[in-house]
């Protein structure tokens, strides 16, 4: 048994937000046409569903999401599958279950997530389907993950189903065994069945093609296989949309792991982005009182006011760079919606922007005299169409 479900740490922070974020919409949405308003969510790396200090794991945090889906004003009923190799981890969570998941539906299933996979996407084959894989190591091969989108019915009026992946950097380690004299094959037959297939070497050689390459060369290699992996899986996954998101412990270090979300709906990429939003502050949030430890703006709580002042900084500074883009697409003279130019709109804020910022940027360039569009009311910001004045 590792020592990494003791407490949290910054890395989880924002993967664990994220899915705190998504799972009431996602239950709210899927649900609301399923029979007996059943939706499935599959936690396949599960750990012990609390950390050791008593800090929420992705277990209780489910449980918790479950039982406020059944408190709403039109209950959704969450069935929880539960994974989990490790013995003593698995008989910590059926605590947790017992403790905090009364009245509901969880099964708790010790081994490996290959073992039960099958027999969980049966389970939950007429219901919207959401599922989490976050293994501590490598994940499960590319065939396995495509299976949860392969074997269920696609196209209009389906069950949606949704993976949220960790895809490790321990990439880099295996990365950097296609530049050694002696390479240990067995492992890197390992990526190939994680990543479906060789093609993942080409991709980190054509960055990485030293011996010794640099940090920079190492993390777009990395990046390259991320996204290669993203690509496979949209393709196999019958046209799913994808989203990569790196996780870093911080801002200035390189990433511990990517996100990777996987959908067949495109709203499940609006609710997605609007969750990662929200994860990310969060970390922005749980950095400031970490870096305000042991200072004096810690003991007198006068971090959170500053940590307050520069999210109203960052907040001006996207609002201002979403008009002057909205501002240039609408130069073009025609009608358009941010769905339909997601890059130009976007671009690099893609996860990091939500609506708030959208109808701030809209009703600026509004009062520019750019657009005669209104907000002032839409709850879809992305389909809405934006006339230039």
């Amino acid at each position: 048994m590792t020592s990494f479900h003791k407490t949290k740490k910054s890395a989880a922070v924002l993967k664990h937000e994220i899915l705190n974020q998504y799972i009431s919409p996602f239950a709210s949405k899927t649900g609301l046409w399923s029979q007996g308003h059943r939706v499935a969510v599959i936690d396949g790396y599960a750990g012990p569903g609390r950390y050791e200090d008593g800090k929420e794991g992705s277990g209780a945090m489910l449980l918790r999401k479950a039982h406020q889906a059944a408190a709403m004003n039109s209950p959704r009923q969450v069935e929880l599958h539960f994974v989990e190799k490790e013995a003593a981890f698995a008989a910590r969570l059926r605590e947790v279950v017992v403790a905090e998941g009364v009245g509901l539906t969880c099964t708790i299933n010790q081994g490996e997530i290959s073992q039960h996979l099958p027999k969980l996407l049966d389970a939950a084959k007429a219901i919207p389907l959401f599922t989490y894989l976050d293994p501590c190591g490598l994940i499960i091969p590319l065939d396995e993950v495509a299976s949860i989108f392969v074997d269920r019915p696609g196209g209009q009026g389906a069950p949606a189903t949704e993976v949220l992946i960790n895809l490790t950097a321990h990439l880099r380690r295996f990365g950097g065994m296609l530049n050694s004299p002696n390479p240990v094959e067995a492992s890197l037959k390992r990526i190939d069945g994680v990543c479906g297939g060789e093609w993942w070497r080409d991709a980190w050689l054509e960055k990485c093609p030293s011996q010794d390459p640099s940090d920079d060369e190492k993390t777009a290699a990395e990046l390259a296989v991320v996204e290669g992996y993203a690509a496979r899986l949209r393709e196999r996954a019958g046209g799913a949309g994808t989203w990569i998101i790196d996780v870093r412990p911080r801002a200035d270090r390189k990433p511990l792991y990517y996100l990777i979300f996987a959908t067949r709906n495109v709203n499940g990429m609006v609710v997605f982005g609007e969750s990662a939003s929200l994860g990310l502050k969060a970390w922005r949030k749980y950095h400031a009182e970490l870096a305000a430890e042991d200072t004096l703006f810690g003991a007198d709580g006068a971090w959170e006011e500053a940590w307050k002042d520069q999210e109203k900084v960052l907040d001006r500074q996207w609002i201002d760079t979403l008009a002057e883009r909205l501002t240039g697409e609408l130069a073009k003279g025609e009608p358009f919606s941010i769905l339909q130019r997601p890059a130009e709109v976007l671009g690099d804020l893609a996860g990091v922007v939500r609506g708030t910022h959208f109808r701030k940027a809209i009703d600026k360039v509004r009062n520019e005299g750019k657009t005669t569009t209104d907000p002032k009311g839409v709850n879809d910001l992305w389909s809405l169409k934006l006339m230039p004045a």
